[in-house]
């Protein structure tokens, strides 16, 4: 009688169980144990069935033989039984045992891996370029940058995972010494392994394949900057910046030189304010971005003293980056600012006035700050602006705040509506403050939303 699919699953769990038990016993503990020490050497039975485990015909039996060979059966003497079989299985077999050899990471089975990286066949050399990860270093560092160069693409594939993964101190300089000799499309890719590796000893290197005549290593070798560049290399960036000549080169320098300050902080404003002087105007404007990323007092008087450069685009740059700064020790400057004549700066440094004076987490509202900020503001959608702000802080001194403004015809309704908001939000306590702010706000608002809203908070009172 035919045995039916179901059937031969049932035989191949079974079987499957068996194996397990079998293996779990002659390591001595009857189950498959989690790990043996490599004081215990597999038994010649045990070398044997994992043997036909790997051998079997089915994909699940060998799965249980290389998890033995993965984690279990340590030790040199049973690498080198393994290592026998190659010779015997068939392709996906070898593939899979070589694999398992990598993962293992005995390097006694390195000859083998490298005679199977030079298989006739693909998933086998696939498999070995991968498993030199586990069982490699830095002497193979050559033939993973070959196959990267002039390998197949899944040959490229593995062995650029398995440059990213390999380990030994002299990897790294290994890896840069490949990028001196490779075509510009390795290059590109070993760029790419030493910023996965964090490979900052490598940084001379990068930063000299970032004038680079191929302008796809200059590329690379520039976002390799972006991830790995430190404080002492905010002056080289800045040279790169001014001398590069493609929009690509140029957008990505820009983007390593402002990662780099928003790492480095103050420590990259001196190289940053060198640069300045001799600069063109579009760097300048980049340079003020960078100053912004890299903050401190040093670097806001710097983006300051380009209010008065003679190109109006930095000009415009040095407001809007102090208009975003990150603290309130520009707040002079933007009050400042406010005062001029132009109204496209003084909507910028009033809308930045108004967003320092906002509680953020740790840190309350100023409500002295944001009052200044209404006051000076010419138009009303700052003050609106404002009022929003107001309304996140619930207290008397916002809510007093938010009442004299009901004084000012251009802002009564919209300080009427904050207000009503503010008090809805306070404690029974401030009863006081409460009534007397509604009062008014009845007075000065005819909204008749807003005055519906006082008129309930009143009678709640």
């Amino acid at each position: 009688m035919p045995v039916t699919q179901k059937e031969r699953a049932v035989h191949i769990h079974l079987v499957r169980w068996l194996a397990a038990v079998l293996v779990g016993s002659l390591l001595g503990a009857g189950v498959v144990s989690e790990h043996i020490s490599a004081a215990e050497p597999p038994s010649d039975d045990l070398l044997k069935l994992i043997a036909d485990l790997v051998g079997d015909s089915d994909h699940q039996m060998r799965a249980i033989g290389l998890q033995q060979i993965r984690r279990e059966a340590p030790g040199e003497a049973a690498t080198r039984s393994f290592v026998e079989l190659l010779p015997r299985l068939r392709s996906e077999a070898r593939a899979e045992l070589v694999e398992a050899l990598g993962e293992r990471g005995d390097a006694a089975a390195r000859p083998a891996v490298l005679e199977m990286a030079r298989s006739p066949d693909e998933t086998v050399r696939v498999a070995a370029l991968w498993a030199l990860s586990g069982v490699g270093g830095d002497a193979d560092v050559p033939l993973l940058a070959q196959r990267i160069a002039a390998g197949s693409a899944a040959e490229q594939r593995a062995a650029a995972q398995s440059l990213v993964r390999l380990k030994g101190d002299r990897v790294n300089a290994a890896i840069t010494t490949a990028i001196g000799s490779a075509a510009p499309h390795a290059s590109v890719k070993l760029l790419e392994i030493l910023t996965a590796r964090n490979a900052k000893e490598s940084l001379p290197a990068i930063l000299a394949c970032a004038s680079a005549p191929d302008a796809t290593v200059a590329q690379a070798a520039l976002d390799a900057l972006r991830a790995l560049a430190e404080e002492g290399q905010t002056g080289d960036l800045v040279k790169l910046l001014q001398t590069a000549e493609a929009d690509a080169q140029r957008t990505k320098a820009e983007a390593a030189l402002l990662a780099l300050c928003g790492r480095g902080k103050e420590k990259c404003v001196q190289a940053l304010v060198a640069g300045l002087p001799n600069a063109d105007a579009g760097t300048r404007t980049v340079l003020l971005q960078a100053l912004a990323r890299a903050g401190g007092p040093a670097a806001l008087e710097a983006v300051a003293a380009r209010l008065d450069d003679e190109d109006q685009a930095v000009r415009d740059e040095a407001v809007r980056m102090l208009s975003l700064w990150s603290n309130r020790a520009v707040v002079p400057r933007l009050i400042e600012i406010a005062g001029g004549e132009s109204l496209r700066y003084h909507v910028l440094a009033v809308r930045g006035l108004v967003r320092l004076a906002g509680p953020e987490e740790g840190r309350a509202a100023d409500l002295k700050l944001l009052g200044e900020a209404i006051r000076i503001a010419k138009r009303r959608d700052e003050k609106q602006l404002a009022l929003g702000v107001l309304t996140r802080t619930a207290n008397p001194e916002s809510l007093a705040l938010a009442v004299s403004l009901l004084d000012d015809p251009m802002l009564a309704e919209d300080a009427g509506r904050a207000a009503a908001a503010i008090a809805g939000n306070l404690a029974p306590a401030q009863q006081s403050e409460i009534r007397s702010a509604m009062r008014k706000v009845l007075e000065r608002v005819k909204n008749s939303q807003t005055r519906e809203q006082a008129q309930k908070i009143l009678a709640a009172q």
